[in-house]
């Protein structure tokens, strides 16, 4: 089964990446139910200016949907880690992913293109694996790695409500 993979960063206590695996045909539902959470005016979630009861909410939906979240972990945030880890996404996901979706981040984006690019061919997946650098609002499915990511940085009981979907991954 194909995936789509959304991914996002959080720069607390080093780099921590986060990978999560969508299967193909769940994408457009699992958008809708992201969608369905979104408060009047609200163009997107940021788990981080969240209320604790809307984070509740919010990880309730995600356990919902059909899942795995990669992590990638560094300890330092530098643009060496940063590709590092990107790379190890695209090594593991190269077998199965026919999308990959990364949070822009406009510091570093022609860095980020170069080393997608450079990634796609060493794996072998140049000619089977799309990837697009896109703001949050634009793909809500890019608000899941949001959520995991600070949930598992968060420690504690955000981590332990969002472990049972999640790995941690070699970069």
């Amino acid at each position: 089964m194909p995936v789509h993979v959304f991914v996002d960063e959080n720069k607390s206590r080093g780099l921590t990446l986060a990978a999560a695996h969508v299967p193909a045909d769940e994408v457009a539902v699992n958008r809708k139910a992201l969608r369905s959470l979104l408060l009047p005016g609200q163009e997107r979630l940021h788990f981080n200016n969240e209320t604790h009861a809307r984070r509740q909410r919010i990880i309730e939906v995600i356990k919902g949907f059909h899942l795995m979240v990669d992590l990638y972990r560094a300890d330092t945030d530098t643009l060496a880690a940063r590709h590092l880890c990107l790379q190890g996404i695209v090594r593991d996901i190269a077998p199965t992913a026919e999308r990959l979706v990364i949070e822009r981040d406009e510091s570093i984006l022609a860095q980020d293109r170069r080393l997608l690019h450079e990634a796609r061919d060493r794996f072998g997946c140049f000619d089977t694996l799309r990837w697009d650098l896109l703001v949050p609002k634009a793909d809500p499915l890019l608000w899941v790695p949001d959520a995991v990511v600070w949930s598992w940085v968060r420690g504690g009981r955000w981590r332990q409500a969002v472990a049972p979907f999640c790995q941690l991954r070699q970069v």
